[in-house]
């Protein structure tokens, strides 16, 4: 009996780490493509054309605003835009990170909200100037997945590696658009094990299949 109640506390508390699962929340709906990696190291996803709600920052390091621009996201969903419509969270939440010419000069980051199927035909418009709704067109994704709490030094580790496979698989560096990648996130702080982070490369081949 005691054996039982103790694996009964570990279930609940297991439980409690892991939260709501990932198919609970709205996300794009995107496609695997038909020339996945022989190694499996990267995914190569098509992204129908969707809108997202988006707001930009500008830093030397998104670890010092990405807070910022979480909040204004998450205050849009909240009930401040012109309906004061309450909207359900998404995932995953992306950051649009470009190239930097140094280590210290600001640059423009772009973090981003998927817009649920309720209301992707007629997104209700932000009260804040400085978020937006967008229409991003249908898109071609390279997709490397890791786990933990990333910071900014991860993400660049992760597109660094991503990229690296995608050469070591036959990808040519044409076929990358190197000028940006995606910081991609899936959980919330209070999710403290089995986290989930992507970093996407975006493909300039619109033709894989």
């Amino acid at each position: 009996m005691f054996s039982l109640k103790i694996g009964f506390l570990f279930f609940l508390v297991i439980q409690l780490a892991l939260g709501k699962k990932y198919h609970n929340y709205e996300e794009p709906q995107w496609e695997l493509t038909g020339n996945q990696p022989e190694d499996g190291s990267y995914e190569v996803r098509r992204y129908s054309a969707a809108n997202w709600t988006s707001t930009d920052v500008s830093t030397v390091n998104m670890d010092l605003k990405s807070s910022d621009a979480f909040w204004r996201l998450f205050k849009y969903i909240g009930g401040a835009n012109t309906g004061k419509t309450d909207i359900d969270m998404t995932v995953p939440v992306i950051t649009r990170i470009p190239g930097q010419p140094c280590p210290f000069c600001n640059v423009t980051f772009r973090m981003s909200f998927y817009v649920p199927p309720k209301f992707q035909s007629n997104p209700p418009a932000p009260t804040d100037t400085r978020v937006e709704t967008e229409e991003m067109n249908e898109r071609i994704f390279y997709v490397r997945t890791f786990s933990g709490y990333a910071a900014a030094k991860d993400w660049q580790k992760n597109a660094a590696l991503l990229y690296s496979s995608l050469l070591r698989n036959g990808v040519s560096a044409p076929s990358v658009d190197r000028s940006m990648y995606y910081a991609v996130g899936y959980d919330s702080p209070m999710r403290f094990i089995f986290r989930r982070n992507e970093v996407w490369l975006m493909s300039t081949n619109d033709n894989l299949v």
